[in-house]
């Protein structure tokens, strides 16, 4: 009874194409080789191109079986196999992951590389058990919905559409194929092992909610099918106003606006903000409640200038009308104590920027203010040595037009909305003490009262 629902469910959801190119992923046990003796039997009717493909973990004594036994399947069924051993454990270290998540990275990676499509032997019970851990993670209608019969993920520059054909069908129902079929699987006793969540979750946890209903299972799946219909309801909405409430995104940073953030009510803010960090944080998942709904009732009241942490290393800052969501600060290009000095005339380097100086004849504030390059400044040469460095604690400026006034260089940046990102390792065009001009955005009044030829400096960022 098998083949047939589970060929209309490849039809239901657009699975297969004629003559496609899939790989399937083959452990050797009930699930994978079920999934791979069915698709054998659809191969002529679709024209498929099957390859199995193993990734030896290194992590049991059985690893090296488990392998000879999925190249024999292959084989047998005729068709093409590709083994791959890879330290699961030594990447998990290095990474700091898990080790199902290190096995997970290396399995896609691994897929990726014969393929741009992957047959993944998730099943109905794989699917009630990801909802539940997502329910008990606290995730959003994006973790309700579980996994997906057809999904995408981006590994480096490559693009892998992973497919789960049997999601639809239980563990029962695999191990009555396996026995119709003789098909004598391999099994891994580590999914008895508790110490692992999910199992602890298989072995402890469900069990006792089907002393409440026996019916838990179902429940789940059908929980995931509705969450997974509520969720293209919210992304169709959120796609309607994204236009309006972002003001620039980039691979570090989104901005909203803020005035009209606030107006949006909370669920649709919580959305945005979800949206926005998968954005940033592709590979993040189980996106928990409490630091998102903490960030949203920080971001209502705050003022400018202030920042709160959001998760995954990302953290929410408002500069002036804008509500900014990127990454904390690193310390990459030139820390704070880094400088270097003007060639003139000449190029000159710093950090990713290049400074390229020259003399020219002229003179007064009539070169100051006359040049629309903001990337171009006009300096007397008195000032010189000149120095390009980034921002200091105390930094003070005086902007060109305000006559002995000086504001805070940490107020100047908010106010001109340089990233939050970018204002520790700003460039700086500095005089002595004095800022002489915060590169790409104005110089000081303090020009004015210098002497003798003009320097002409333009600023270019490299890269």
């Amino acid at each position: 009874m098998l083949f047939p629902s589970f060929s209309a469910f490849l039809r239901k959801h657009n699975l297969l194409s004629p003559g496609q190119l899939l790989v399937v992923g083959v452990s050797g046990g009930p699930d994978s080789l079920t999934l791979l003796h069915l698709l054998t039997r659809l191969r002529d009717e679709y024209d498929l191109k099957l390859r199995v493909a193993h990734l030896h973990h290194g992590l049991r004594p059985e690893a090296e079986a488990d392998a000879e036994f999925v190249i024999r399947a292959a084989a047998e069924w005729n068709v093409p196999c590709t083994v791959e051993r890879t330290d699961v454990a030594a990447i998990a270290r290095e990474k700091r992951l898990s080790i199902e998540e290190a096995g997970r990275l290396c399995r896609y990676t691994f897929f990726a590389r014969l393929a741009p499509s992957v047959a993944i032997a998730h099943t109905a019970d794989d699917q009630a058990e990801t909802v539940l851990m997502h329910l008990l993670r606290g995730a959003g209608l994006a973790g309700l919905r579980g996994m997906l019969p057809k999904s995408t993920l981006e590994i480096g520059e490559r693009r892998l559409e992973i497919l789960r054909p049997l999601l639809d069908v239980t563990r029962d129902e695999i191990e009555d194929y396996v026995i119709a079929h003789a098909l004598e699987p391999r099994r891994d006793p580590t999914n008895a092992d508790t110490r692992f969540f999910r199992n602890r979750l298989r072995q402890e946890l469900l069990p006792v909610l089907e002393t409440y209903n026996p019916n838990i299972r179902a429940i789940l799946r059908r929980t995931a099918e509705i969450a997974a219909g509520d969720y293209e309801l919210v992304r169709s909405l959120i796609e309607r106003v994204w236009p309006d409430a972002v003001v620039a995104v980039s691979d570090t940073a989104i901005t909203f606006d803020l005035t009209l953030w606030r107006t949006h009510p909370l669920p649709l803010r919580r959305a945005l903000l979800r949206v926005a960090v998968q954005h940033l944080r592709p590979g993040l998942r189980d996106v928990d409640f409490t630091p998102v709904e903490t960030a949203l009732e920080w971001a209502q009241t705050s003022q400018s200038g202030h920042t709160a942490d959001l998760l995954g290393g990302l953290c929410l800052t408002i500069v002036s009308d804008m509500l900014i969501l990127g990454e904390w600060e690193k310390d990459r290009g030139p820390a704070l104590a880094s400088r270097a000095t003007l060639a003139i005339p000449g190029p000159t380097l710093f950090g990713d920027w290049q400074f390229t100086t020259e003399v020219v004849a002229a003179s007064g504030a009539a070169a100051i203010t006359t040049d629309p390059d903001r990337w171009t400044a006009y300096v007397p040469e008195s000032f010189t040595p000149l120095i390009v460095r980034a921002r200091r604690p105390g930094d003070r400026f005086q902007p060109f037009g305000m006559d002995g006034h000086t504001v805070k260089l940490s107020d100047f940046m908010i106010n001109h909305k340089i990233p939050v990102t970018d204002r520790k390792r700003w460039p700086l065009l500095v005089g002595g003490d004095t800022v002489l001009w915060v590169c790409g955005y104005r110089v000081s009044e303090r020009v004015r009262a210098g002497a003798g030829m003009m320097l002409k400096i333009t600023a270019r960022r490299l890269g």
